[in-house]
C-alpha cells in the first residue's frame, strides 16, 4: 500500500465565507472521507505565511493508502463527474490549488 497525502488550498469567493465553509466542514470532508475511505481529512487557516506567494487562506489535507492511487484518484473523478459529489459554487476556482503526493519514507519522530 502506498501512503498518500492530498492537499487543497483554498479560497471562498467573496462575501460567501460561510456557505463555503458550511460546505467544506459538513458536507465535502464528510462525503470523501466516508465514500472513498480516507483515513482522515482536515481544515486549516493561515495564520502566518513565511515564504511563496500563494494567497489561498484555507488548506484541507487528506490522508489515505492505496495499491493503485492513480485508479483511485479515477474513482474520485467519476463520482465528482456523476454527481455522486456534492459540489459548490462558494469557492474561487481561480485560486484553488490541489495536488496529491506520495510517501518518501517514515515520518521523523522526537528521540
Amino acid at each position: 500500500m502506498v501512503k498518500m497525502r492530498m492537499i487543497a488550498l483554498t479560497t471562498p469567493k467573496p462575501g460567501r465565507e460561510q456557505e463555503f465553509h458550511d460546505w467544506y466542514n459538513n458536507c465535502h470532508l464528510p462525503e470523501l472521507v466516508n465514500q472513498f475511505g480516507f483515513a482522515q481529512a482536515s481544515r486549516w487557516e493561515l495564520v502566518a505565511k513565511l515564504m511563496g506567494s500563494d494567497t489561498n487562506p484555507y488548506l484541507a489535507i487528506y490522508e489515505w493508502e492505496a495499491e493503485d492511487p492513480m485508479a483511485f484518484l479515477g474513482q474520485m473523478g467519476e463520482a465528482a463527474q456523476s454527481g455522486k459529489l456534492t459540489q459548490s459554487d462558494a469557492q474561487d476556482f481561480g485560486t484553488c490549488y490541489t495536488a496529491v503526493f506520495q510517501a518518501l519514507g517514515d515520518p521523523v519522530l522526537p528521540s
